[in-house]
Order: C-alpha cells, then sequence, then structure tokens
C-alpha cells in the first residue's frame, strides 16, 4: 500500500460560469452521488440539478448549502476579520505582519445619457422586452426552427435568444460606443442570413463564422452552395422567416444609427471618468507624504466587462490626457489588458508588473514602476495581487455584484499599504430603476427557457425566474448605488458569504459565555426578533440525531426547508430588535403543527427504499445490458460486476460522454468491445451507487420540537411591534 495523499484545492472562485463548475471540482473527490446522504441530500447530482431548474442564473444557491458545508472550508473576508484579526502573516518579503484588510469606501458616479440620446432606452425596451405586448426583436435569424412550413409558429425564445437579449441589454449600459459596435456587426450578420435565404439556405453559426471572414461576393456565394454546413430552407416557412428577420435588421440598423450619433467628446460617461481621475490624482497629490506614496495613492484600475468599452476608453482617455492638465500625471503611465494578446506593445505581464511593481512579485529586472492607470476586461479579476492600487473604477454597472467583490479583492488584500482602498461604481442615475426593470424582465424569460431545457449551462451569472434571488441581487445593487460598501466588507453577497464555520464560531463564543444558561433552556423554547423581509415562524426540531429546520411564512406561501435558508433568515447579532407580535404568538402552536407534519412527511420519504435510489441514464442501462449479453470471455466474474454496478449507477454528463464514445465505435467483436467499455469505466474511475439505509419509520408525535422563534419584517413603525 502507498502513503495516504491528502489533496487540498484551492480556489478563489469555485463557481464562476455556472454551478456545474462547482460540481465538477467536487467530483474529483467525492465519487459516490449518495455520499452526503446521511445529511439529507440523497443525490449530489440532483440538488446540482434542483438549483439550476428553481433559478438557473443563482451562482450561491441556498439549495447547494449543506453540499458546500460538507466538503467545503470557506473563508470569507468578514471571518478572517472577525476571527483571525489579531494573527500575524507572513508576506512574500519574508516579514510578518497583522492580518489587516483596508477600509473600503464606496461611491457612485452618476451620468444620464438622456442628455445626448433622449428616449433611446425607450427603444432598446421596446426592441428587448417591453412592460407590456411582444419585443420589437423576434431574434428570429437566431431560432428559425420557430418557423416550420405547415406548424404553427413557435413563440418562446430560446436560451440563446435570452442570452442575446441579455447581453445587448448590458453593453448598452456598459458604453453607447459596444452597443454600436455590436449592433453593427449584427446588421452584417442579418444581411448574410438573408442572402442565403434568397439562394434556398439557412446559415447555422458555423458557416456564419466562415461567412464572416470572407470578403469577397464571390467566395460568399460559393461558400452558401458548397459549405457543408449549409442547410436547406424547404423545410422552413421561408416568407414569413424572411419578413421576420428583415423587420429586425431594420430594427438594429436604426439603433446602431442612432447610437453611433454620440461621439465620444459628447458622452457624459467618457466626461464623468475624466472628471473621478481628475479629482483622484489632486486627492493622492494632497495626501502624499512623498512622492512614492503619491504614485500609490493615484493609482486607478478601470474595469468593464467588454474589449470594445475599453477600446473606447482608451482612445478617449489618450487624447484627454494630453490636453488636460489636471490629469498630467497619467501621462505616459496608461496600459491596458483585454485578453492575452499585447495591446500597444505591451503584454498583459508587463502591463501587471509595470503597475503593481512591489506587490505583483514582478522579477528583479521588471520592477520599474511605468503606470499609474490600468484599462482592464475581468482579466485581471481575479487571480492578481495588485494591493499597491488603493483606487478602482467599475466603468459598467455591477448586474452581478459578485463581479465587483472580485474586482475588489485585488486591491483589498492582506499587505496594503493603504488604511482606505476606494471602489467607485458608474450608475445611470435617472435611468437606473428601468434598466433594472428591464432587466429583470429579460432575465426571467431567459430563466424559463434555460430551465425548460435543462442542459448544463449557465446562461449568465445571476438571474432569476425565482424572483427572491433577482430581489436580493437588486437590493446589493441599490445598496451599492448608495454607497454602502457592506458587500465588500463582507466579502460578498448575503448568500455568498455565508459559511457554515460560521455559525459555528458564534455557537461556539456562545457556550463560552453563556454555556449554563443556552443548556439549561427548556425544549419548546421560543423568542422573536424583527430582522430582513420574512414574516412567520421559524423551527428547529429533531427525529433521533437528524435536525431538521423549517420555516412557515405567516398566511399563505411555501414552507422553506433548504438549511442555508433558515439560518439566513435567523441569523441575527445581539442588538437585533427583540419582538413578540400578537398575531405571530397567536400562531405559533397552528404554525407548528405544520412544520411537524412537513417534517414528518420528509422523514417518511426516506422511508421507502424506491424513494433513495437516483435516475440513471437510459444510455448507462443500454451499455449494461451490452456487457451482460457480451461479456468477455477471459473476465474476471468480480471485475466485470464491479464495472456493471458502476455502469448502473447515476454519473456526470462528462462520463456518460466517454462511455458513449467507446458504446458507439466499431470493433472486431461484441467481446472486444465490452473489453474496450471495462477498460473505460476503469480508467475514468466510474463508482457504483451505495444506497443508503432506509430509515424507520415513526410517528408524528416523534418529530420533537427543541426551540422555535417568530420572525417579523424590519419595518420601522408597525403597530404590532410589542416586546
Amino acid at each position: 500500500m502507498g502513503q495516504r495523499r491528502d489533496l487540498v484545492f484551492m480556489s478563489a472562485t469555485p463557481v464562476n460560469n455556472s454551478l456545474w463548475d462547482l460540481y465538477h471540482v467536487l467530483r474529483y473527490f467525492v465519487k459516490q452521488d449518495a455520499a452526503l446522504a446521511d445529511r439529507g441530500v440523497l443525490s449530489i447530482r440532483e440538488r446540482f440539478e434542483s438549483a439550476m431548474r428553481e433559478d438557473p442564473f443563482n451562482l450561491n444557491p441556498d439549495l447547494l448549502y449543506p453540499i458546500i458545508d460538507a466538503t467545503t472550508v470557506k473563508r470569507t473576508r468578514q471571518f478572517i476579520k472577525k476571527y483571525y484579526g489579531n494573527d500575524l502573516i507572513r508576506l512574500r518579503d519574508g516579514s510578518r505582519v497583522p492580518i489587516r484588510f483596508p477600509k473600503p469606501i464606496a461611491s457612485s458616479i452618476n451620468y444620464d445619457l438622456e442628455e445626448v440620446l433622449p428616449g433611446f432606452l425607450g427603444d432598446v425596451e421596446q426592441a428587448l422586452m417591453p412592460p407590456d405586448g411582444q419585443p420589437c426583436l423576434t431574434m428570429a435569424r437566431y431560432q428559425p426552427e420557430n418557423y416550420p412550413v405547415g406548424e404553427v409558429r413557435a413563440e418562446a425564445d430560446s436560451a440563446l435568444v435570452g442570452l442575446i437579449r441579455s447581453g445587448l441589454l448590458k453593453r448598452f449600459e456598459s458604453s453607447v460606443h459596444a452597443f454600436a459596435q455590436t449592433t453593427a456587426k449584427m446588421v452584417e450578420e442579418h444581411d448574410l442570413f438573408l442572402r442565403g435565404l434568397d439562394q434556398g439556405i439557412i446559415i447555422r453559426k458555423e458557416l456564419m463564422h466562415e461567412l464572416s471572414a470572407a470578403d469577397d461576393d464571390e467566395v460568399i456565394d460559393e461558400l452558401l452552395m458548397t459549405s457543408s454546413q449549409a442547410e436547406t430552407a424547404v423545410n422552413y416557412n421561408v416568407p414569413e422567416l424572411r419578413a421576420a428577420v428583415q423587420a429586425d435588421r431594420d430594427v438594429l440598423k436604426r439603433l446602431c444609427d442612432k447610437a453611433r450619433k454620440v461621439k465620444p467628446d459628447l458622452d457624459p460617461k467618457l466626461a464623468a471618468l475624466v472628471e473621478e481621475l481628475a479629482r483622484i490624482a489632486a486627492d493622492a497629490k494632497k495626501e502624499a507624504i512623498d512622492d512614492q506614496d503619491q504614485r500609490r495613492k493615484q493609482k486607478v484600475l478601470v474595469f468593464s466587462f467588454y474589449e470594445d468599452t475599453i477600446n473606447c476608453i482608451e482612445s478617449f482617455l489618450s487624447r484627454a490626457i494630453e490636453k488636460d492638465k489636471r490629469l498630467v500625471c497619467y501621462r505616459g503611465r496608461m496600459a491596458s489588458v483585454a485578453g492575452s494578446d499585447a495591446r500597444g506593445g505591451v503584454t498583459r505581464e508587463a502591463a501587471v508588473y509595470g503597475f503593481a511593481p512591489e506587490s505583483s512579485g514582478a522579477p528583479p529586472a521588471r520592477r520599474e514602476d511605468r503606470f499609474d492607470l490600468l484599462l482592464c476586461t475581468d482579466v485581471l479579476a481575479e487571480g492578481m495581487n495588485l494591493q499597491q492600487c488603493r483606487n478602482i473604477i467599475n466603468f459598467d454597472m455591477p448586474w452581478n455584484p459578485m463581479r465587483l467583490v472580485q474586482r475588489h479583492g485585488r486591491i483589498d488584500r492582506i499587505g496594503s499599504k493603504h488604511h482606505r482602498v476606494f471602489l467607485r461604481t458608474f450608475f445611470p442615475d435617472r435611468q437606473l430603476d428601468a434598466l433594472l426593470n428591464l432587466e429583470q424582465r429579460v432575465r426571467s424569460k431567459l430563466a424559463q427557457a434555460a430551465a425548460s431545457v435543462g442542459v448544463e449551462v449557465a446562461p449568465i451569472e445571476l438571474g432569476a425566474e425565482g424572483h427572491q434571488s433577482f430581489s436580493e441581487t437588486r437590493e446589493e445593487i441599490e445598496r451599492l448605488h448608495r454607497g454602502d460598501a457592506s458587500i465588500y466588507e463582507a466579502g460578498g453577497t448575503q448568500s455568498a458569504a455565508q459559511t457554515g464555520e460560521e455559525y459555528r464560531q458564534e455557537l461556539r463564543k456562545a457556550l463560552q459565555r453563556q454555556r449554563d444558561e443556552i443548556e439549561g433552556l427548556p425544549w419548546k423554547a421560543g423568542s422573536g426578533m424583527a430582522k430582513g423581509k420574512h414574516r412567520g415562524h421559524f423551527f428547529c426540531a429533531t427525529v433521533g440525531d437528524r435536525v431538521y429546520l423549517r420555516f412557515v411564512p405567516y398566511g399563505d406561501g411555501p414552507f422553506i426547508s433548504e438549511l442555508g435558508t433558515c439560518l439566513r433568515i435567523v441569523e441575527c447579532r445581539e442588538d437585533t430588535p427583540r419582538v413578540m407580535p400578537q398575531d405571530l404568538k397567536q400562531t405559533a402552536y397552528a404554525a407548528w403543527e405544520r412544520a411537524r407534519q412537513h417534517i414528518f412527511a420528509s422523514w417518511t420519504h426516506e422511508t421507502d427504499p424506491a424513494n433513495l435510489h437516483p435516475r440513471v441514464p437510459r444510455l448507462n442501462h443500454e451499455i449494461a445490458e451490452f456487457l451482460r449479453a457480451h461479456p468477455p470471455a477471459d473476465a474476471d466474474q468480480t471485475r466485470l460486476e464491479a464495472c456493471l454496478d458502476a455502469i448502473e449507477a447515476p454519473c456526470p454528463r462528462r462520463e456518460q460522454n466517454l462511455l458513449r464514445d467507446v458504446f458507439v465505435a466499431n470493433y472486431p467483436s461484441h467481446a472486444a468491445k465490452s473489453k474496450a467499455i471495462m477498460d473505460q469505466v476503469e480508467r475514468i474511475g466510474l463508482q457504483p451507487f451505495a444506497a443508503p439505509a432506509p430509515l424507520p419509520p415513526i410517528q408524528p408525535d416523534e418529530v420533537h420540537l427543541i426551540c422555535w422563534m417568530a420572525v417579523e419584517e424590519a419595518t420601522p413603525g408597525r403597530d404590532r411591534l410589542t416586546p
């Protein structure tokens, strides 16, 4: 036996694009799908699928809290500040310093696009998703399958179309230039699509890439007639499809032409950026103790999600810096990063080393301090030590607040010489409400489409058909607009910053202070508090050694049984108001009876062995049947049975595809294919499913109440709030 090796997978962003990112990381360590059955997770895969169905864009769903708590050590800034504040840490140079983070200062930079494009947001809204009626853009070019011959045209958008609508909205907010570039490109592609349609061809994505690269009419015509990617239009209602695509093309052209009227010198967002950079430079000069300190204080990271926007900013600032005396400190000291290619002769690595040579770990030969203004996309939002800088400007609105937290982490790091760091974010002040409402409508449609197809991708990062999730995201955005830095202090949104270790540390502290008082509390003890936006009753109960949490909303509304959500509802501080509203007090017994029956039903579900077996893909069953019918002649029976057990167990889609590749391939004989299947099973490490033991039957009175809490909304001035 070899020596055991313990592996720890470390990541600042285990979830970036989709929840499946985290699932596939966990699969390296947790091979058995039912490994967490004793925590109420009968199938890890099905729990991820449920989270995606409920809200395919929420990257921090409460549904996954039990899995994350069981497998992950999660350390947020808030946790480190609270529990490791007096510890020392060794820096890169060998020195030991106290663990300290700078204080984040959040502020808004407001601008008003209506000044130069009055009514344009209304045009975009009508094109993408108006409050009433259908969008002007049908997106027919991206979903020609909605126009079949002889059938009723489908109205539902695909997930791809929802993504395009969302992307257009975000580019519109990012910069007029980025929006104009995108719509111009879309107009060109619509023209190509119409050209193909006139020749009886449906142009799909792959062929569109070929055509877009061609710059000669003859080459385009040849590709249309000879490309293997060309699809005949015979099965499509060409007149109706063509009319829809032409109408979309005209809408996009009008939007593009309007956006192009805004020249950089008239763009209020770019003008506001210049004013903010001038303020930063002036403050740095006033506060600095020497030239080196001034250089640190005037350093600025400007982030945008889009390279088109970075291009526009760089072109505009290059001229503004030369003309504006207030920006003299940035002359010759600006660089940009977008993607992996060099920009302006400066590579990504050179830009980072030149911008923050002290903190980025630049080698001795490359420690020249060359840049004080760095424009970048999110390629620098992760894994970079840039704490030599103290200013970040987010040029785009924070549709995903967690992205701002990632960016913020570049400068709010241990070892920073700044006592304060400044996080400035652009907001379309007068149009903020309308933009958020529009985004909510787009996301809601996209969530419906994504949930209906159930694919293992998250079309966008947050969203929600689950309106609660979007509500929380919107609250975070509005807090940032007000200059509330709590999201940076906590190191994430409310659900993202949540850790089981945080709750356990709080419990340990409470037991150290008040062990006798806590242990002396009688079972069924109740209390009440005012916090958040939930109203109802929280119950903590046990059946045997299992603990159950339930939140029963007052009046109508579904039970909340997810551990993470329940804990977030009742987590509080010592100064949280203690209340016991009369109506919640009077309905506590009825609410407990409902909670007891709900817990009883959950337990009873696990007493039936049939409920403890997850779904296995049909393909796996077919492969197992083939293997049983054609076992290799020299196969060891124990090995064969182990392979069969592993095949007839749930497995990720990647492993399914690897099995399918072998199963559909040609082999000299059935026995040879069976041997290849067995080799593949062992190569990819499939493991058999081990069903958890069924629970024993119980009676409802075996569900025992430990404690309960009345939860009142934290709304000032409620008459029913009584001590």
